[in-house]
């Protein structure tokens, strides 16, 4: 049995005292308090903004620009657990390193699957015995992935790839167990339908990408 998985998705949506004359320093320290504060508030408002806003273009625009979708599976551990609710966007994008996109599979078009682009068209993917990625021979910083992504698995076999021209390479962060390129190699441009900007269910893990 292939010890892989694939992240597919959904796009249902669901339903002492201070000396004297120290008090202006009182009042600089009070305001340096209260400013993460302010500043909290300033993110959170940001944030609930740019949620409203991707929701909002996915419910009246879903055909053209953005698409709710809900995830499942575990190839992308630890960043978007099974059941968690994404925000897509499928128009005015571009793809670069590090982002989270949506493809249609190569192996069975009935599927839409999500995966992190690692690789760019003309660049030389290597993974060593230790799970570690180099691109064009630089190693690449992955500070999204858990611990134990790089313990020797049935996939650390030393692996090497040249993207083809309109290709990327994606791999799932929870590398043990992800179908990924290290399989069916590059993913066309034409099959990449969006990209994850926000996850917005469940409420406490909301944050844009």
């Amino acid at each position: 049995m292939d010890p892989l998985s694939e992240s597919s998705l959904s796009n249902e949506l669901p339903t002492a005292s201070a000396p004297e004359g120290a008090e202006p320093q009182r009042s600089t320290r009070a305001e340096g308090r209260r400013r993460p504060a302010r500043s909290l508030r300033g993110s959170l408002t940001e944030v609930g903004v740019l949620v409203l806003t991707a929701l909002l273009l996915a419910l009246t625009l879903k055909s053209y620009v953005a698409e709710a979708y809900e995830i499942k599976g575990l190839s992308m551990l630890p960043t978007f657990h099974n059941g968690e609710r994404v925000v897509v966007l499928k128009a005015f994008f571009d793809v670069v390193r590090g982002d989270v996109i949506i493809f249609t599979s190569r192996e069975d078009p009935t599927k839409d699957l999500i995966k992190r682009v690692i690789g760019l068209p003309g660049e030389e993917i290597r993974i060593d015995g230790r799970g570690r990625v180099f691109v064009d021979d630089k190693p690449l910083a992955e500070e999204y992935l858990s611990r134990d992504s790089h313990y020797p698995t049935a996939l650390s076999t030393p692996f090497r790839y040249v993207v083809k021209p309109g290709e990327y390479f994606v791999l799932g962060d929870n590398r043990r167990d992800s179908h990924d390129s290290r399989r069916f190699h590059g993913v066309p441009e034409g099959l990449v339908k969006g990209k994850v900007v926000v996850r917005w269910w469940p409420l406490s893990e909301v944050r844009a990408f």
